[in-house]
């Protein structure tokens, strides 16, 4: 086990913006669905393991994705850094991948090229958002355990327990990051599903593809016309 890079997928259904969002049906199967799907062709990373809350309101998510067979680690609602304290508990491995369970058009290739990056570089973080040039919602870390529990150790305040890796960011010179930088400029989209608006966005996408969206390129995505799902805003 201790050889793989497992795939951390951090859910919850609690949302004030757009409550429910990760188990909201959405062309016959939930959001996560797609989340999971994408995640599951992974080439570099396995396996898939959610990260959600142990508060009443996750029993249904907690429960769909173990119908999945996809393991499932519960924890605090608000601190996330515990819940992955947790999951490298029960799943000692050297490095992990970190998605947001409401990035349903999450681009597969995306996760498999950070992680060969990963074990190219010896790097203790590879991601594609410092500084961000990918769309949000395509949002890929992935992170050495013994420096994130190192690290989770010191996290006291309560913004980045729940947020993970801003404490990293804040201190480039104390971990060796790598970046990976898309080749069109695009931080400033957004391909995540946050809002209602966002949610509606990706419902519009979901019923126009002729193919699963795991299926697709993210820029395939990213370039749909606005009357075929306006994802970038």
């Amino acid at each position: 086990m201790h050889d793989l890079v497992p795939i951390i997928v951090q859910a919850r259904t609690g949302s004030t913006r757009c409550p429910a969002k990760v188990m909201r049906p959405v062309a016959g199967r939930r959001l996560i669905d797609f989340t999971l799907d994408a995640l599951e062709r992974c080439r570099t990373a396995r396996p898939v393991i959610v990260a959600t809350s142990d508060d009443p309101l996750d029993d249904a998510l907690a429960a769909h994705c173990t119908g999945r067979n996809i393991p499932v680690v519960r924890g605090s609602l608000d601190n996330v850094a515990g819940r992955f304290r947790e999951v490298l508990d029960r799943f000692p491995v050297a490095g992990f991948v970190r998605v947001s369970g409401d990035s349903p058009l999450i681009d597969r290739r995306l996760v498999d090229g950070a992680v060969e990056r990963f074990r190219e570089t010896g790097a203790d973080l590879v991601t594609n958002v410092f500084p961000r040039s990918f769309p949000k919602g395509q949002s890929v870390e992935v992170i050495r355990s013994d420096i994130f529990l190192e690290a989770e150790v010191e996290m006291t305040d309560a913004s980045d327990r729940e947020h993970v890796t801003p404490w990293f960011y804040r201190s480039p010179d104390r971990y060796r990051i790598v970046n990976i930088t898309a080749q069109a400029e695009l931080g400033d989209a957004s391909m995540v599903v946050d809002t209602e608006e966002d949610f509606e966005r990706f419902r519009e996408i979901a019923h126009t593809l002729d193919a699963p969206s795991c299926r697709y390129h993210w820029e395939e995505l990213a370039a749909l016309p606005k009357t075929a799902g306006r994802i970038v805003a």
